[in-house]
């Protein structure tokens, strides 16, 4: 089984955020009653400054990205016997490398859609999912072989 290409799979690991907070928005809109909605009013202006905070974890996470990636990459590829190492497992390791370390700057990106839903304001959330899709697609420009 030959695996997915970076260009393809950056892309829809970058998109993941913001259609998981249109989802979120829509099923936020069809289901929270009146009262909801003024609770999430109430919380607001506590929650949005706890947002901005992991809008920045968000951007720190996007500035450790690339280094979790090749410390990743290096472990995977050392703990393989030296009769392992083909081509072809040094690939898998870099697929896998890439794939835990988009999680990086994603997990808080995903905690402030989180606060979204329960009140805080718009503008980190959007920044939050920005810096994290960047952060994403500037993982396929690292070179992990040869």
């Amino acid at each position: 089984m030959s695996l997915p290409r970076r260009w393809v799979i950056l892309p829809v690991i970058a998109v993941s955020g913001p259609l998981s907070l249109g989802v979120e928005t829509a099923l936020r809109l069809a289901l929270f009653t009146p009262d909801m909605h003024y609770l999430r009013s109430l919380t607001g202006p506590t929650l949005t400054p706890i947002a901005w905070g992991l809008a920045g974890v968000t951007a720190l996470g996007g500035a450790l990205a690339v280094p979790v990636q090749r410390w990743w990459y290096r472990r995977r590829v050392a703990q393989l016997p030296l009769d392992a190492r083909t081509d072809d497992a040094r690939a898998r390791m870099a697929f896998e490398a890439l794939y835990v370390s988009t999680s990086v700057p994603q997990l808080p990106a995903l905690a402030v859609t989180l606060l979204f839903t329960a009140g805080s304001s718009l503008v980190p959330v959007a920044t939050a999912l920005a810096v994290s899709a960047l952060a994403v697609l500037a993982q396929g420009l690292v070179k992990l072989e040869g």
